[in-house]
């Protein structure tokens, strides 16, 4: 089992997908001072900004996460059956692309949030700057998890290759 490459691929799969769960996963900074941070289930605003704290966060983006570590789990311990290795591996990898999608969506949203909070915050006070965004090394890790999935995909499919044409010479 840990022999094969493609394990090895799916379990550094699965610490990061735990490392990003538990992360923050971007921030807003304005005059070097946090103003919001975002998380994989949470958004929240700190000093002016903290009307805009949410209880309504990004949780869909832990739910995902949560998926994906349960699927490949799940891809580790079906060694043996490769093809149903492989389509868990394959729903992995569409689901972290839900991911990032879904990670570029709710930034956006938020930045937007925030820029529409600081102008009618504060516009009789001239030259505030508004709060930029800064992705952390966390948000990262899920396209790190896309590439590593598909050299496990990759892999599975040279063992079966490699299955198939034992079973032909027999």
């Amino acid at each position: 089992m840990i022999q094969r490459i493609q394990t090895v691929y799916l379990a550094l799969v699965l610490i990061f997908s735990f490392v990003g769960l538990i992360s923050t996963i971007g921030e807003w900074t304005a005059v070097n001072e946090t103003v919001a941070c975002f998380s994989n289930f949470t958004f929240g605003a700190a000093g002016d900004f903290k009307a805009l704290d949410s209880t309504k966060g990004p949780w869909c983006l832990g739910i995902l996460l949560i998926m994906v570590m349960f699927l490949t789990t799940m891809s580790i311990l079906l060694f043996r059956k490769r093809m149903r290795q492989l389509r868990l591996t394959i729903f992995s990898t569409i689901l972290l692309v839900g991911y990032v999608a879904a990670y570029a969506v709710f930034a956006y949203y938020y930045d937007l949030k925030l820029d529409a909070y600081a102008m009618t915050a504060y516009t009789e006070v001239e030259g505030i700057m508004p709060a930029t965004f800064r992705i952390k090394f966390a948000a990262i890790l899920p396209v790190l998890s896309i590439i590593l999935n598909c050299l496990a995909i990759q892999g599975i499919r040279k063992d079966e290759a490699l299955v198939r044409s034992l079973d032909r010479i027999r």
